[in-house]
């Protein structure tokens, strides 16, 4: 029998799945977005979510014409990461059709399991157990009336007000004038874990004092051996809440405020009145003359790094989140307001499809001076399917916007190829939970270049959750310390991990064998032991949309990253000297935050902003001869960037160097196109600062006198 009758009775007997193309990806996204018009009046945040995942699939569609063109290799990697992104949104439509609806299963008012809302009775008891009724008796709302909730949790522990394990179907509402009160600023406020459809909304979250103490540097000691510093504002320097929580913070700002009395007129030290200096040691600061609210703190020649008239703000700073989830699918977080937070404001782990909407973060109008959080207003981490953040309004953080992360696994064993991940890649989430989604990896050296290339992405062709046995050493994780790796023998265990089946050997990989279990391979993550990791390009925020918000006066920048992801119809306020920042082939040393974005979309956002370089994509880790190890397909498109706040070099005189607005190296299809871009000042920087990069640049208008482009190598621009 010939060949191809051969494949056709094949092909006819178990019915292969066609190989998916751009025309047949296009029609289904037609057709769902024609099913949604259904769910428009039940479910208008869903309906909206897909409408605005089009810029994502028009990004996905230009990139794969460009890879047809110029690297070939890539297409099937991308028509399967857009069919998969596809596939993930028909069967959320599926599931968000049917949703319940919560009200007619019964509404329990806090009320009658004795919360007081009187400002001064601890009602954390009855919220709670408002709550664990609901869940124990099938209702479908617990009610928070209007009123101010006295709420107290544990100061040095992670012990949330409300707590959420495996709830699914359940609304937790306020009413207008709902107000929970802590008694710490230490979050977390709100945990939940392995919930589904669980919507919270409507009441703001606040504490009892600021989280911040601020001072102006007024002199010097006698003997320039440290500052004086006023204190002017937020609790005392030596207020307990610095030494309670997880990471005290000292920031240095500009002293002089915006229009608003309030808002320092730059979240930065200009570099007039001296550089400011990181990590400082908050217990140095000590009192100097209490009467007049005067602290020192210790520093050698503290007048080559410290002026006079910048101010000293010091955070009480903590890694969780306000509202901390994990592994919790389809929940929603509306019209909650949050200021005095010690920490993030969202903060998710494996969270699919998470909706943050008509929320509002922003300093507490009993404040002097305006900062609200610590860290970032929206983080999350190792996602398949991503969020929907949209009509928010944030302002005063004293870090990043958002932060969208993978995560590296390090490779246990290998028997060929088949490799062996921790399921746990940070304690407490469970890689295991969504290996349905699981289709491709990538393999990364820990040493050596760090790249991935094409040579390194591979196809999963089966992803198991198995037991294996431990060898008989084991790390002695007591008194291993740094580089002194001690072992001790005992019997083998049984260790839970993923199996993974891979369409090729990878070649011989450096293992964490015999060091399997997830506290040994983590106490060795500063030891100098070699490992190669696992990163999950599947797992990285597909679908996610930022839309529709207002960001302002943040300390940090704006991180937006993930592969098929949007950031579209946004307005910003930045008093902030950087403002977008994209690197590839990054991570942290301890694995749990890495970039990789592809298919990164920036559309119709609008910025009023300082001088100084706007998208900033020159750390990217690549190979200049090797394009496969270039950041692949960013596209800026109609954006209007107005930089008319506060430069970082106001009060300074000639010359200082001048940033290009726009600086990027080893990008490959990088499209910057139909954007605006003004500056009033008489003088400017570079337009373009390009090295190793492809793509089309073309119809920007540059308002303000630039000093023109500076191409590097391997600039190679299209029409």
């Amino acid at each position: 029998m010939k060949l191809k009758s051969i494949l056709f009775l094949l092909a006819a007997t178990f019915i292969l799945p066609a190989a998916p193309t751009v025309e047949s990806i296009e029609k289904r996204i037609t057709a769902l977005e024609n099913s949604v018009r259904a769910l428009e009046s039940k479910d208008p945040d869903f309906a909206d979510w897909v409408r605005q995942q089009r810029s994502i699939h028009n990004s996905y569609k230009k990139a794969i014409r460009y890879d047809e063109k110029y690297d070939t290799y890539e297409v099937s990697w991308l028509l399967e990461e857009w069919e998969q992104l596809v596939s993930r949104m028909e069967k959320e439509f599926d599931i968000y059709k049917n949703m319940p609806d919560l009200e007619p299963r019964g509404i329990v008012n806090v009320k009658d399991f004795g919360a007081k809302a009187d400002g001064v009775t601890n009602d954390t008891p009855a919220i709670q157990k408002a709550i664990d009724f609901a869940v124990k008796n099938g209702k479908g709302v617990v009610l928070i009336p209007k009123g101010r909730y006295y709420v107290e949790k544990p100061v040095k522990w992670r012990t949330p007000i409300i707590r959420l394990h495996k709830v699914k179907n359940l609304k937790i509402t306020g009413e207008e004038g709902t107000v929970l009160e802590c008694n710490t600023n230490k979050p977390p406020f709100i945990y939940m874990t392995e919930c589904e459809n669980v919507r919270i909304e409507n009441f703001h979250i606040t504490a009892r004092k600021p989280i911040f103490a601020s001072g102006m540097v007024i002199d010097y000691t006698p003997q320039n051996d440290g500052i004086l510093v006023k204190h002017d504002g937020g609790v005392s320097f030596g207020d307990s809440l610095f030494k309670e929580c997880e990471m005290p913070n000292i920031r240095f700002y500009e002293s002089k405020l915006a229009e608003d009395g309030k808002t320092p007129l730059f979240y930065y030290t200009p570099p007039h009145i001296k550089r400011p200096t990181h990590p400082i040691n908050f217990k140095l600061l000590k009192p100097y003359d209490e009467k007049n609210g005067i602290w020192v703190f210790p520093f050698p020649n503290a007048r080559k790094v410290f002026g006079t008239g910048q101010r000293l703000v010091l955070f009480a700073r903590n890694h969780t989140g306000a509202v901390w989830v994990y592994e919790s699918d389809r929940c929603r977080f509306r019209k909650l307001s949050f200021d005095r937070v010690g920490g993030l404001v969202f903060k998710l782990h494996q969270c699919d499809a998470a909706f943050v909407t008509d929320c509002i973060v922003a300093a507490s109008p009993e404040e002097k001076f305006s900062y609200a959080t610590t860290a970032d207003f929206f983080f999350s981490r190792v996602t398949p399917l991503g969020a929907y953040v949209a009509r928010n309004t944030v302002k005063n953080l004293a870090d990043d916007l958002f932060n969208l992360h993978s995560a590296m696994i390090p490779v246990l064993r290998q028997e060929g190829n088949v490799i062996y991940v921790g399921d746990h890649h940070v304690p407490g989430m469970h890689l295991s939970k969504k290996l349905s989604w699981l289709k491709s990896i990538d393999i990364v050296p820990h040493y050596g270049d760090r790249l991935i290339n094409k040579e390194r992405r591979y196809k999963v062709l089966k992803a198991e959750k198995v037991k294996i046995k431990h060898d008989k050493t084991y790390l002695d994780t007591k008194k291993t310390k740094g580089k002194n790796i001690v072992t001790l023998e005992k019997a083998p265990q049984d260790v839970t991990v993923i199996k993974l089946t891979l369409d090729r050997a990878p070649g011989k990989l450096e293992v964490a064998d015999p060091f399997i279990k997830l506290e040994e391979y983590q106490k060795l993550q500063f030891s100098g032991r070699k490992f190669d990791f696992v990163h999950l390009p599947d797992f990285y925020h597909q679908g996610t949309v930022i839309s529709s918000n207002y960001f302002a006066d943040t300390m940090g920048r704006i991180w937006v990253m993930g592969g098929g992801s949007v950031l579209k119809d946004n307005s910003f306020n930045l008093r902030y000297p950087h403002s977008f920042y994209c690197s590839w082939n990054s991570y942290m040393p301890t694995w749990d935050e890495a970039w990789y974005p592809r298919v990164v979309t920036y559309e119709n956002n609008i910025f009023r902003m300082s001088e100084y370089t706007t998208f900033c994509m020159d750390g990217t880790k690549y190979k200049a001869d090797d394009q496969s190890t270039w950041m692949r397909h960013i596209f800026i498109h109609n954006n209007r960037l107005l930089m008319e706040l506060t430069p970082k070099f106001y009060g300074m005189k000639e010359p200082f160097y001048r940033w290009p607005l726009f600086n990027a190296k080893g990008v490959a299809n990088l499209e910057l196109v139909n954007n605006v871009f003004y500056l009033p000042q008489t003088k400017a920087g570079k337009r373009l600062l390009l090295k190793d990069v492809r793509g089309v640049i073309k119809n920007n208008h540059y308002l303000g006198n630039w000093k023109g482009d500076e191409f590097g190598s391997n600039v190679k621009l299209f029409d």
